[in-house]
Parts: C-alpha cells; sequence; structure tokens
C-alpha cells in the first residue's frame, strides 16, 4: 500500500484578495474550505460579482465529502449561492456563519444541508477525516481557523484572524488550543497573509468604541455610520456609542437589516429597547438625536450611503453640521471612488471622519508577529502562506523563514497550482485550471469571456452600426449603405468619414458574389469584418460593428 499524499488545490484567495476556495485531499478523499466571491476588476463592465470557476473539480477525480467555512465575509461564503447547487454537499460552520448562510441560500431557494462545525476542542467525522473549528477573533463573529485531522497530521487552514487580547464578545483566539495541535503534529499550516507587510500587532477591536463615541458627542447634526455590513461586533459598539450620546439609531441597508435580524435572533446582538427606529419614521427626530448606520462604505453606487450623498435617499438628507463617519478600511481598488464620495458629502455641506483621524477602525487581520505566534504556537513541518497577492505571500514565507522553518519546508503556490505533501516533503503538484466565472444582473447570470470583451470594445472603441439594403431574390445591393457611430471620438468619425466608409463599403459589396449577398448572415459577417478591418486602416481603431443586413 502507498504511502498517503496530501494535496491543496487552490481555487481562489491565492495570489489575489478575494473569492477565496481551497481542496484538501488525502489521496482522493476531500473538503473544500471556504467558497468565496470577488469583485470585479476595472475594464470587467456590468460584472457584479466574481466567483470561483470550479469546472476543473470533474477532472480532478476527488471524493468531495464536505465544503467547511471559516467565517461568513463574502470572499469567504459569497460564492456559495453559485456554486453550492452545483457542488450538492453538506456545509459545516458555526453559529453566525450558518445563519447568514442559510439566509444567502434561501433567498436563491435553495435548502442547503447545514451542519454544525465544533469549535471547543471536540470534532466531527467528515468522511476519513476528523474536522473542528478553533475560534479566533476577526472583524466578524464566530470565526475559526478549520483543523483537518488526517493521517498525515493535522491541516490547519487559519482563514482570516488576529490576536486580540480584549475582544469585544469575549470570544478570544484559542492559544491554547492552537498549541495543542501543535503538541500532536501540524503538517501544514496554510496562514492568512493579508497583513504580512504590516509590522507589529494589530490594535484592539475595543479600541473603537471610545473612539466612536468621542466622535459622536461631538455631532451637533445628523450622525451617519459606514461600516462591512457584516461587522456585528463594530456595529455593536456604534450601538453602544448612540446610546450614551442620547441618540436614536436607523439602519439604512437591506443587507444591514438582514444581519440585525439574524444576529438579534441569535441572540448575539445586544439591542437596548427602544433605541432602534425605522428608517421612514424619522422625521419627528432632531438631527441631534439621530445615528443612521449605512452600508456602502467603498462607494457601491446602489448602497444607502451613495443615495444619501447624491440626495437620492427617500426621506433623508444630509447637510451642514451632519458628519459621516467612515468606520471601515479601503479594499484596494476602491480610493478613487471613496475619494469621490467623499467630495460629494462635502458638498452638501457635512463632513467626513475616518480612521486617519481616529481609531475609528481597526484591521481584523493579523500583523507580523501575530503571523509569526500562529507559526510558533503550531509549529508545523511545512508552511504554505495563502489569501493575498503574491506580495503578501513572499513577505510571509519570509517570516516563516524568520522563525526558523526551512526554506524547503516552505511552498508558495497561486490559484491553479496544486501543492504535495508526503513523507518525501512539500512540491509543486500539477496545474489545474482555476480561472473566475464573471457574474451580471439581478438574475447572476453567468457572463463568458466573449461577453467581457465585447463590453470592453464597447466602452474602449465604441460600435459602429453599418445598415444594408439587398434585394434578397436578385442578390444585390439596395441603395447606399447607411453608418452611424456610437461613443466613438468625434474627430475620428465625422460626417464625412463615415460617408467615406459607407461608399467604400458599398463598392466592396458591389463585388460580391449574388449568391453570397442572398444569404443575410453570411453578408452580414462579410459587413462586419470590412467595415471593422476599415476602421483600423483608417482610423486606428477597432469600434463593435452592428451590421444589420435587410432583405427585401
Amino acid at each position: 500500500m502507498s504511502d498517503p499524499v496530501l494535496r491543496c488545490f487552490p481555487f481562489g484567495g491565492v495570489g489575489e484578495f478575494g473569492k477565496n476556495m481551497m481542496v484538501y485531499a488525502i489521496d482522493d478523499d476531500a473538503v473544500i474550505v471556504d467558497c468565496g466571491m470577488g469583485f470585479p476588476e476595472p475594464g470587467q463592465h456590468g460584472i457584479d460579482v466574481v466567483v470561483p470557476d470550479i469546472s476543473a473539480l470533474d477532472e480532478l477525480g476527488l471524493h468531495i465529502h464536505a465544503l467547511l467555512l471559516t467565517h461568513g465575509h463574502e470572499d469567504h461564503i459569497g460564492g456559495l449561492p453559485h456554486l453550492l447547487p452545483k457542488l450538492n454537499l453538506p456545509v459545516y460552520g458555526t453559529e453566525v456563519t450558518l445563519a447568514l448562510v442559510k439566509n444567502k441560500m434561501l433567498e436563491r431557494g435553495f435548502k442547503a444541508d447545514l451542519r454544525a462545525l465544533p469549535d471547543n476542542g471536540e470534532s466531527v467525522k467528515v468522511g476519513p477525516f476528523k474536522v473542528e473549528g478553533v475560534p479566533v477573533t476577526h472583524s466578524i463573529m464566530d470565526a475559526v481557523s478549520v483543523a483537518i485531522h488526517t493521517k498525515l497530521g493535522v491541516i490547519i487552514h487559519t482563514g482570516d484572524f488576529k490576536f486580540d487580547p480584549s475582544p469585544i464578545d469575549g470570544r478570544h483566539s484559542d492559544i491554547h488550543r492552537f498549541s495543542q495541535l501543535g503538541d500532536q503534529g501540524v503538517v501544514l499550516l496554510a496562514s492568512d497573509s493579508t497583513n504580512a507587510t504590516r509590522a507589529g500587532s494589530g490594535p484592539s477591536e475595543s479600541v473603537v468604541g471610545p473612539a466612536m463615541r468621542s466622535a459622536v458627542s461631538q455631532v451637533k447634526g445628523k450622525v451617519i455610520v459606514t461600516t462591512f455590513a457584516s461587522n456585528m461586533l463594530r456595529i455593536q459598539q456604534v450601538l453602544d456609542a448612540a446610546v450614551t450620546c442620547g441618540r436614536k439609531v436607523a439602519v439604512a441597508g437591506r443587507s444591514l437589516e438582514k444581519n440585525l435580524d439574524i444576529t438579534r435572533t441569535l441572540d448575539r446582538l445586544k439591542v437596548p429597547s427602544g433605541v432602534l427606529v425605522d428608517i421612514k419614521q424619522i422625521g419627528n427626530i432632531p438631527d441631534a438625536e439621530l445615528l443612521i448606520i449605512a452600508t456602502g462604505s467603498q462607494g457601491e453606487s446602489r448602497a444607502a450611503l451613495a443615495r444619501l450623498a447624491h440626495d437620492r435617499f427617500k426621506g433623508v438628507s444630509i447637510g451642514p453640521g451632519d458628519v459621516v463617519i467612515f468606520s471601515s478600511s479601503n479594499i484596494p481598488g476602491n480610493e478613487r471612488v471613496i475619494a469621490g464620495l467623499y467630495n460629494h458629502i462635502y458638498r452638501r455641506g457635512a463632513r467626513v471622519m475616518h480612521a486617519g483621524q481616529a481609531p475609528l477602525h481597526v484591521s481584523g487581520h493579523a500583523h507580523v508577529h501575530e503571523l509569526k505566534m500562529m507559526m510558533q504556537l503550531t509549529r508545523p513541518k511545512f508552511f504554505y502562506p495563502v489569501h493575498g497577492e503574491y506580495r503578501n505571500l513572499m513577505e510571509h514565507r519570509d517570516l516563516a523563514l524568520s522563525v526558523g522553518i526551512a526554506l524547503d519546508h516552505t511552498i508558495m503556490a497561486e490559484n491553479g497550482h496544486s501543492v504535495e505533501v508526503d513523507k518525501d516533503g512539500v512540491r509543486h503538484g500539477a496545474e489545474f485550471h482555476a480561472g473566475a466565472v464573471f457574474v451580471d444582473g439581478e438574475i447572476r447570470d453567468e457572463v463568458d469571456g466573449i461577453v467581457l470583451r465585447d463590453r470592453r470594445v464597447l466602452a474602449d472603441d465604441g460600435m459602429i452600426s453599418a445598415t444594408v439594403l439587398i434585394s434578397q431574390h436578385e442578390g444585390t445591393l439596395l441603395g447606399e449603405p447607411e453608418l452611424v457611430a456610437r461613443g466613438v471620438l468625434h474627430q475620428d468619425v465625422s460626417e464625412e468619414v463615415l460617408i467615406n466608409a459607407a461608399a467604400a463599403l458599398q463598392q466592396f459589396l458591389s463585388q460580391v458574389d449574388q449568391e453570397l449577398l442572398a444569404d443575410i448572415d453570411l453578408t452580414k459577417e462579410e459587413v462586419r469584418l470590412f467595415v471593422r478591418r476599415w476602421c483600423k486602416k483608417h482610423l486606428g481603431r477597432r469600434p463593435m460593428v452592428l451590421p444589420v443586413v435587410l432583405a427585401i
């Protein structure tokens, strides 16, 4: 009987931020850890979310037993509505995480098989494995690292974590359990690299509360606080600050309302009676006695804060004396949009406060000292940095070297590059397809690469429509073609240019075989190719060409 081999297949989140998804397999038995979503990049026009492409799972020949979740952030569970119906697996997670997933799946009309993941030192059997959650502090309730007990040793997938000495809910990272797992023998530590470039230890979440109370107490008008809708620990501190300052609280944003309902139902969020008011019923509340918690900290155009900043939120407006508090960090790539949102807020006479002025936000991810501490507690045989761009992974790998993990006991492998571990060591395995699926629209249609390419062309070079009349029976051209440009620079497509292009197209079509002209589909393609090539030659551009061929 051959020796067992551990294989890791990163489908997302390694070499990038977002859409985290990892498959761990011992021989052919496997589990999936997390199933997240990402946000579109510039140039991905009209795309709402990006989820992992799991088509390669069918080719790997694995028996997947379950999907294990570390926590309920969108970059770790946001792919479930799109992928779980295809995977059809039981889902293990902690209380709040499963509640968020249940709500998400019911919206899609899918009843998921949700099962509790123990986080008290006990484990549950999943196929040939025993799995458990190890409590960790993060910017969401009930986060865990996943420990997978295998015949090769324990695999620890940290998920997002930090070592917060004074968490708001009193739920500490279980340092003792990590040490116990280290004693049992950790074969692989796959650890969060997000803040591998930030020195020291991150500040505690508990520092936000006093800063929030101080900021709110100084405002004479309305206070609007925006933060991540899933960060109920932060919401608790905002609620506490409002109560201390004698303000009622209204909530603006559907996702925030849902998360409040979920955590209140689980008795995990403490809201004093009479504090919460309906956003539609705030007309009689003086501004100095009102605090609004709003979604949209990343500048999302359809979120509550953007609508407030553009005077498009029914029944609520912001103006002089009001303050908008950003209790959040900027997700990389969103800086310009958020800066624009600041400007709209200032144009209405309100002011902005953010973490650069006071400790109104702290990161939920471990800094350098905490990352080293995780390695020292678990003492892994092999180390695999995950969750981050390549620079984060490399810095994290170097931290491992600094605490005594040998270079040949570390591995760098991004999405689509498998990792193998056995008694001989750790090495790169076979490559596999780990792309992305683009999701667009309210019904969440999947968008393929061709559609995305067309959108880029439309955005970059515009469109020209070419209308041609032909006699279908005779296969002859009737009159001159008509060209109309949209989204192309006026100096490139003046009326004279379009007339010249139409004349050239007419001359070209007059030389085309009559039998071909009688075929509308073939004629459309000939028109499209000719106009596109003409534009490239004469304008230096390749606009999208929409051929309209009418047969009479």
